[in-house]
């Protein structure tokens, strides 16, 4: 899904720029080829900036945190709006990758051939071990994962270097937006979205006029200044004195920290969070400067992030304030896995994504209940097959029922964002926390009492169970 969002995102930014370049390529043309392997790369954590000497050139260090960022694929995505996509060939991926077709053509034949032994010993009438049926639930599932990885790049595990002048402005910028570059929230919530706020989170754009035509979205506020931004012409030979130049003439604005206003829905006294956030700024180091101007400089160079911001408004004791919010999000990470589970761009909304994945629990109990009348060794444990199968689908059905109320009712999701930051009435915390943990727990049971009990049970078979079937039974003319 992450992949084929990628696809589209890249591919609606290739149209916009052969309209606007006018048949004109060069290096910030999005002209690189993109396929649909460069985005599972993408999503791998197969594109890092590494923030060495080299990678820094002629700007100063601004972290001394990390020594490596990596682009999620919502990094990617920001990246190509800003005018550039890593240049790297599709077979270069490949040439990385440590599986290829052939192999992932025999897995699949070997699961295609233990599932026509099933359907042919059903049709025999000839008795399906539990080991079988086992089997056959993961035969479904990694049927459908080879379908949809089939292009996904296996174990990548020397990704590919960003480099060039132009890189540690928006890299600092990305790196501001993520979570690799905060702190611990106070009051941190379920997720791990919530465990910690980006630097960027709690800064705010100074504009430098008060005049010019930057998108302002989120909250009306039509009278709000709103910035002005000189676009430095890039092409592929601008070097870094001539964006140095460019930037040293041009009006950038700067971040500032955020009016204590913006903090009054963070669920603490406010002079508690406007003390810890100076507390923390204070303890940023020198780099903090270098960092924020950086950042700064990044959104006067590239358009598409100078638009990432949201205009806030509030009154308070009869006064408006307004103040301009950069959108955070995470772009850049220490780390990715080769599978990655967390910030991937979404095809379709997180609550859909979670009524697919428990429809696939329910679909995995349903297999196993299939076997509600086969041979058990004991009636014990039988009934413990069936009770385990029956709860591994209601743990499915119950958790989609959540999801699919939170997607069709506002007022739901706005609990459910409640009970995910742990703002809820401790009621509702504890009650739902009970039923996660007992799902969790008999969830757990069950998947490991399924998968003991299909080895156990082969003390005592039907004599049928060891019969071969005869396939000229099924195809004549064998």
């Amino acid at each position: 899904m992450s992949a084929r969002a990628l696809d589209r995102i890249i591919g609606d930014l290739k149209d916009l720029s052969r309209q606007k370049s006018s048949g004109k390529k060069d290096k910030f043309s999005l002209e690189n080829t993109w396929s649909h392997v460069h985005s599972f790369y993408a999503n791998m954590g197969g594109f890092v900036f590494d923030l060495d000497e080299t990678f820094l050139g002629s700007y100063e260090a601004f972290t001394t945190k990390v020594s490596r960022l990596t682009l999620t694929p919502r990094g990617v995505a920001v990246l190509a709006a800003c005018g550039y996509l890593p240049k790297i060939s599709t077979e270069d991926i490949l040439d990385k990758n440590k599986s290829d077709n052939v192999s992932k053509l025999l897995s699949i034949l070997q699961a295609l051939w233990m599932l026509a032994q099933i359907i042919s010993r059903l049709n025999g009438k000839l008795p399906i071990t539990l080991l079988e049926v086992n089997t056959l639930a993961h035969i479904v599932c990694a049927t459908i994962i080879y379908a949809l990885w089939w292009n996904k790049p296996k174990l990548i595990n020397e990704p590919t270097k960003l480099r060039g002048d132009w890189v540690p402005p928006i890299a600092a910028y990305m790196f501001m937006s993520s979570q690799v570059s905060g702190w611990k929230r106070a009051r941190p919530g379920i997720l791990k979205k919530d465990w910690i706020d980006p630097e960027l989170s709690i800064l705010a754009f100074d504009p430098p006029s008060p005049k010019g035509n930057l998108l302002c979205s989120g909250v009306s506020c039509p009278r709000a200044p709103k910035p002005v931004f000189t676009t430095v012409k890039l092409t592929s030979s601008t070097d870094a004195s001539s964006i140095h130049r460019a930037l040293s003439s041009t009006e950038i604005g700067s971040l500032i920290r955020r009016p204590p206003i913006a903090f009054v829905d963070s669920g603490m006294p406010l002079e508690a969070v406007v003390s810890a956030i100076d507390t923390r700024l204070e303890s940023s180091g020198d780099l903090q400067s270098v960092r924020w101007t950086l950042a700064a400089k990044a959104m006067a160079l590239y358009p598409a992030l100078g638009r990432r911001i949201i205009c806030r408004e509030t009154t308070q004791d009869g006064e408006t304030r307004k103040w301009f919010e950069p959108v955070v999000e995470e772009l850049v990470d220490d780390t990715i896995g080769n599978w990655a589970t967390g910030n991937l761009l979404r095809a379709m909304s997180g609550f859909v994504m979670g009524m697919i994945v428990w429809s696939a629990s329910m679909a995995y109990g349903g297999v196993h209940a299939a076997a509600w009348h086969g041979h058990f060794p004991s009636q014990t444990e039988a009934r413990l097959w069936r009770a385990s199968s029956v709860c591994i689908a209601d743990s499915g059905l119950t958790w989609f029922i959540i999801n699919m109320l939170a997607r069709a009712l506002p007022g739901f999701k706005a609990y459910w964002k409640e009970v995910e930051t742990l703002r809820a009435h401790w009621t509702s915390l504890i009650g739902l926390g009970t039923l996660a943990f007992l799902c969790g727990l008999a969830y757990l049971l069950a998947r490991i009492y399924i998968v003991v009990e299909s080895f156990i049970s082969l003390r005592k078979l039907p004599i049928a169970a060891y019969q071969t079937l005869e396939w000229t039974q099924i195809v004549p003319h064998l």
